[in-house]
């Protein structure tokens, strides 16, 4: 990802660049835990100052500052390079979420009908029980972001109720460029976040959608599963084999659509603004 970013140099003069930023720890379980840094040299060419950029990325926000920690650093939304934003733009105009999700879940079930051995089984287990989970959070996602950078209304209610959103500084380049750019922006703010911090999509929904999930201590419960699951193959810490099966399998999935369903049906009733940029 890329982010741009100005400040002035000691001479006076006013120093305007872009910089890498390194994407969040995905592996990590908690925002604390998911941070990742870069250091970028930044010349002056007026007095060929060196000013070394420091660019710190977690699973909420990416923050930029000048090693000497006196200078003001003014500095925009990270964004995605060509073929990332072509992923992101698809997801804004796409609108088959609950078509791919559907296609997921019945693979799933047509694979719990495998005939395989015991061992393999529980392998099978392990990956489908992920990619269950995957599913649920590739809607929530897609879906939030499609609707919200569609909607002027949804979007002033992201930047109405999300704290770290709201406090975002922009840069004259990115309020000044074409509307599909402030989508992007939009798309990769919720896309970081939604897809690596489940617990952050339940009050952004009901905030910005009025949708409430309910209870789905069994999705925090499942995600926890699922680490143990990416992380050591379905081995908890003390290297026994987590507890999943057929049913268990089949129980997240109804469990799953029951909950993609609902959000779906107030997804249908969101009317999607056409009047950007506003």
């Amino acid at each position: 990802m890329l982010m741009d970013v100005s400040f002035s140099c000691e001479c006076g003069e006013t120093i305007e660049t872009t910089v890498y930023v390194p994407e969040p720890n995905f592996m990590a379980e908690k925002n604390k835990d998911s941070g990742s840094d870069h250091w970028e040299e930044i010349y002056c060419d007026s007095c060929e100052k060196e000013h070394e950029v420091y660019v710190t990325n977690t699973f909420y926000a990416a923050n930029c500052s000048i090693d000497n920690g006196d200078t003001e650093v003014s500095y925009g939304m990270p964004y995605y390079q060509d073929e990332e934003q072509e992923e992101l733009s698809w997801v804004i105009e796409s609108k088959s979420q609950i078509d791919t999700f559907h296609s997921q879940i019945q693979s799933v079930e047509k694979l719990l009908n495998a005939d395989v051995d015991q061992d393999t089984k529980f392998s099978l287990l392990v990956m489908l029980h992920g990619h269950v989970v995957a599913a649920v959070e590739a809607y929530l996602a897609s879906t939030f972001i499609h609707k919200v950078t569609n909607s002027e209304e949804l979007t002033k209610k992201l930047v109405e109720t999300d704290p770290t959103f709201s406090k975002r500084t922009f840069t004259l380049k990115e309020i000044f460029e074409k509307q599909e750019n402030l989508k992007l922006t939009v798309a990769t703010y919720l896309k970081d976040l939604i897809f690596h911090d489940l617990k952050k999509v339940k009050p952004m929904y009901k905030d910005v959608f009025g949708h409430d999930f309910g209870d789905i201590s069994w999705l925090f419960q499942a995600i926890l599963i699922r680490h143990h699951c990416v992380h050591r193959a379905g081995l908890d810490k003390e290297g026994n084999k987590v507890e999943i099966s057929d049913t268990s399998v089949l129980d997240l999935v109804s469990k799953s659509i029951e909950l993609i369903n609902a959000v779906e049906e107030k997804a249908n009733k969101i009317d999607e603004s056409s009047d950007w940029p506003f």
